[in-house]
Order: C-alpha cells, then structure tokens, then sequence
C-alpha cells in the first residue's frame, strides 16, 4: 500500500511540474540571434554590447589585414 502511494505521488508530482504550454527555456530557444543582440542592446548593458561589437570587428579587420600580409611576405620569399 506504501508503494502505491508513494508512486501515485511520485506521479501526481511530475504531472503538476510538466505544465501544459511551452517552458520559458522553449521560447528563449526560439528567438533568433538577431532578437537576443537587439534586446542584449535595449538592456541596460547595451552601450557595453555595441562596445564589445566593434570590438571584435576591428579584431577581425586586423586578422584580415595580418593574413594579406603574411600572404604577401611568404609570395615575395618565392620569388
């Protein structure tokens, strides 16, 4: 008799957790990356956000600018 209950509760416990609609972590899922970097901008954090932005394009503009370079020392040890 213990069991039976102790399952039915077990059961009763998981039914009143699952819920019914999508969780919170469904819909933050389906947002798309646009979405989440224009709220990350609305937040507080946004002047931060639009730092960190620029800051990795101009990182990426010295990668570019560093691999022309190598391409062109390595073109002109070749000759």
């Amino acid at each position: 008799m213990r069991k039976f209950i102790a399952l039915s509760m077990a059961v009763m416990l998981i039914l009143a957790t699952s819920g019914c609609g999508p969780s919170q972590s469904d819909q933050a899922e389906s947002r798309t990356e646009a979405e989440r970097q224009q709220a990350l901008r609305d937040s507080a954090f946004g002047t931060a956000a639009v730092a960190l932005e620029r800051a990795r394009e101009v990182e990426q503009l010295q990668q570019d600018r560093k691999s022309e370079l190598e391409a062109a020392l390595e073109s002109a040890e070749g000759r």
